[in-house]
């Protein structure tokens, strides 16, 4: 379906009501707008902190780690020196 708009004098446009609703947008939600090439402009929502979290526990469940295992890492690695320690350890197991 095709909607118009017309563009204001700071270069707005009111997305149409019906679109807002099917994209869930909110007052204030920031939108990611791209051009393509050929001239198709898209708008998309970025995904949410809360989207991004729910990824990575699914990641890294798939990955094997568990609270209980990133808790127990977290703690090895806490002392002053531990970040630098992992990572020197990581570099060197994939030599």
């Amino acid at each position: 379906m095709t909607f118009y708009s017309t563009v204001t004098s700071k270069g707005q446009i009111t997305l149409p009501t019906s679109i807002r609703k099917k994209m869930n947008l909110r007052t204030g939600q920031r939108v990611s707008i791209t051009q393509e090439d050929n001239g198709i402009v898209n708008i998309q929502v970025p995904p949410s902190i809360d989207d991004i979290r729910a990824q990575l526990q699914v990641n890294l469940r798939k990955k094997g780690f568990t609270p209980e295992k990133l808790r127990k890492m977290a703690e090895e690695y806490r002392s002053d020196d531990g970040f630098a320690a992992y990572v020197e350890e990581k570099y060197s197991e994939n030599r």
